[in-house]
């Protein structure tokens, strides 16, 4: 009892000191910014969440995998086990449709309202983590404007009121990069909660385990100690170890973390963008006569095709032909297009043909916010490379890791939010907080 009233002290004093450094900061301009942005954004988020309520489906909402989602949770709770039709998957990482099974055994009927409003909150937390980051990295200013970009940001308010992973991923990918800074400045527990914090994350999307990648690089880089890498990999391997046995169990070891990678490489062969637009499901069932949306149901037709382990290899040999097939332009324009709707979000502008004229407008105005945040994180880092060269280098490492890695699969705005978009949001305070400063360092200085 004793050491939870310290640590909430602590947390308390923590705030507090925040709050002082934001009052005592003589660039007004930044905070009113921040202010008019962090306000006008939390209204959105609950805008958001009050028409979307207890459905399943919001009204402005891109549907996507939610009904997936919610059918494994279902599953759960009605002690159906991590399956489909009782064939047991690895498709879907655990930890959302665990999140989701709770909510519905906790909350009943009101479960849909529940979790956006836990979204909601965790939103709100990520941005206090954006605001945190960045007034390490550049000051209290840029964590002011940085808290106020992660609140207002279309990209990211969008996610709360999904019933996807996308929110709750954004958070703990954050928290990751932040113990990855706090382990450069040798902080002692840093480099476990990195790991811990990345094992999460992967648990909640399988791609996150690139984040493993990123913490190894920055431990035998710039820690040099064998010791703070075995300690990443161990608190991680805590973390996934369940999830492992669980495969290793259900497939007879022949799947050990997720049967995704084979319909994800075709799909990045066939339909690159993933996004279910026109006849996308149909090429892909044409390849290898099935779609992950065909197995992914209760249906007794799930029991017309074999285990993920086989399919899982079916897969990622048509893919393998399909990227043979293919001449060196094709290819090359491939990547290309995967690259632009990766890092510039041209998905949410070509590719929306099944969405209302207007949630295409919305998700047209969030693609021009989010260039206008990139344009400014990409300034963001550049002054970050000359005041601390190893967090901005680290930095840059894990953008340059998650992008190459997903050259050979899907690649879209959902797939780059939970890894970009929070830490974006932190660069571009940075840059934006030195320009608010040197103009009105410039404009109160004497002629």
């Amino acid at each position: 009892m004793a050491a939870t009233v310290e640590t909430d002290n602590q947390l308390f004093c923590h705030a507090d000191r925040v709050w002082r450094e934001i009052r005592e900061s003589p660039c007004v301009l930044a905070l009113r910014l921040a202010a008019i942005l962090g306000s006008f954004g939390l209204l959105a988020r609950l805008f958001l969440l009050i028409i979307s309520g207890n459905s399943l489906i919001g009204p402005l909402s891109g549907v996507g995998d939610q009904g997936r989602y919610q059918t494994l949770a279902d599953n759960l709770v009605e002690g159906r086990g991590f399956a489909y039709a009782g064939q047991p998957t690895a498709l879907r990482p655990p930890l959302y449709p665990l999140f989701l099974a709770a909510m519905r055994f906790s909350f009943g009927s009101h479960r849909f309202l529940t979790a956006r409003c836990f979204q909601f909150l965790a939103a709100i937390a990520m941005a206090y983590l954006c605001l945190l980051l960045a007034r390490r990295l550049f000051g209290i200013e840029a964590g002011v404007l940085a808290g106020s970009f992660a609140l207002a940001m279309p990209t990211l308010a969008f996610g709360v009121t999904e019933l996807q992973s996308e929110a709750l991923a954004a958070c703990v990918t954050l928290l990751s990069l932040c113990f990855l800074v706090a382990a450069l400045d040798g902080e002692g527990l840093a480099v476990s909660c990195m790991g811990f914090a990345s094992g999460m994350a992967a648990l909640l999307r399988f791609n996150s385990l690139l984040l493993l990648v990123v913490g190894t690089a920055v431990c035998l880089r710039y820690l040099r100690n064998l010791r703070s890498l075995l300690i990443l990999w161990l608190a991680a391997g805590l973390v996934l170890a369940p999830w492992i046995i669980h495969n290793a169990w259900a497939f007879h070891g022949r799947i050990l973390f997720s049967s995704q990678g084979g319909v994800n490489l075709l799909q990045g062969v066939l339909s690159p963008q993933g996004r279910a637009q026109s006849d996308e499901p149909d090429r892909v069932r044409a390849a290898v006569g099935w779609s992950h949306t065909d197995i992914e149901t209760n249906s007794t037709t799930r029991l017309r095709y074999p285990g993920e382990d086989v399919l899982d290899r079916q897969a990622r040999a048509a893919a393998i032909q399909g990227w043979k097939e293919m001449d060196w332009s094709a290819a090359v324009r491939l990547v290309a297009g995967k690259l632009m709707c990766f890092l510039f979000s041209t998905d949410q502008l070509l590719d929306t043909t099944s969405f209302s004229p207007k949630q295409r407008l919305l998700r047209g105005a969030g693609v021009v916010c989010y260039w206008i945040v990139l344009a400014l994180a990409v300034l963001g880092w550049s002054r970050l490379l000359k005041r601390e060269r190893p967090a901005a280098l680290s930095l840059g490492f894990c953008v340059l890791v998650v992008t190459v890695a997903h050259l050979p699969f899907v690649m879209n705005t959902r797939l780059r939010i939970p890894f970009f978009d929070p830490l974006f949001t932190v660069l571009a305070g940075g840059a934006l907080s030195f320009l608010l400063v040197k103009y009105e360092s410039q404009r109160l200085s004497p002629a």
